[in-house]
């Protein structure tokens, strides 16, 4: 008789499994380890479902369903598009009207993972290298497609006061910021539809696999993580993650640099 899955482990990219050297070859056989175990394993990221995240989906879980764009779109590892939630018209103009008075730069996703720009300002060459893939320049802007997430990429002193700027328009979407170890200095301020978060998008991969929120882990290291790690029944997070996400942990675990993910995977072995 087939049984289904013991539970989803899902795993953040950027600060949680990618430290400042990549991914720490430690967290391998852990994790595979885990799936042999009756895990699924789920990747669930701001980043879109191409390039070095989709690799990396493959590689956790190549058949199974991965989060992508802050919880906007749940893909296989195919690329076909699950689970998306668009962002409405009004709201894309919106921000991208602030994003012109404040000479803030935007990017844009749709659920398929098309990466488009106004232009390739300086800060989103840097993100295509961590992106693993080049952006789209848009003719029309915003761009007239359906937008699963929108981000900001400015210097993370700046975020503070773009944030006060834009507080009228962000009360119609949700944002998150992220970081990444690959480009310190910098906020990565994803917007996403309202009420859409990383959270939003694990539960479609657990209705997928038939299981509660209880049978599910999270590994996340920042604010974008929040509502993932509420979520799941253990939230582990790395020892340098943000005082919001540690406070929801149930575990600590070691940084990205030292393999965390892999004391995570163990944790739920030896259960």
């Amino acid at each position: 008789m087939k049984h289904g899955p013991v539970g989803v482990f899902f795993v953040d990219l950027d600060g949680t499994l990618v430290g400042r050297n990549g991914i720490a070859e430690r967290v391998w056989a852990p994790l595979m380890a885990l799936r042999e175990a009756g895990w699924r394993l789920a990747l669930c990221t701001g980043r879109p479902g191409r390039g070095i995240a989709m690799e990396v989906a493959r590689r956790i879980d190549p058949d199974g369903l991965h989060v992508f764009e802050s919880g906007g779109a749940v893909l296989d590892t195919t690329g076909r598009v699950v689970r998306q939630a668009p962002i409405a018209l009004q709201g894309v103009q919106a921000i991208a009207d602030v994003s012109r008075a404040e000479a803030a730069v935007l990017e844009c996703y749709s659920a398929e993972g098309r990466y488009l720009v106004l232009e390739k300002e300086a800060y989103v060459l840097a993100h295509e290298k961590l992106l693993g893939f080049e952006a789209e320049v848009s003719a029309d802007w915003p761009p007239q497609v359906p937008l699963v997430r929108l981000q900001w990429v400015v210097p993370s002193t700046r975020w503070p006061s773009l944030r006060d700027s834009a507080s009228g328009v962000l009360t119609q979407v949700s944002s998150h910021e992220g970081r990444s170890p690959l480009v310190p200095g910098v906020s990565f301020v994803s917007i996403t539809a309202p009420d859409v978060s990383k959270a939003t998008g694990m539960a479609a991969v657990l209705e997928h696999y038939g299981l509660s929120p209880a049978s599910s882990a999270m590994a996340g290291d920042n604010h974008n993580d929040l509502e993932g790690l509420r979520f799941v029944g253990a939230a582990f997070v790395p020892a340098d993650g943000a005082d919001a996400a540690k406070s929801l942990a149930h575990h600590l675990i070691p940084s990205a640099d030292l393999g965390g993910v892999a004391d995570a995977a163990a944790i739920l072995l030896s259960r």
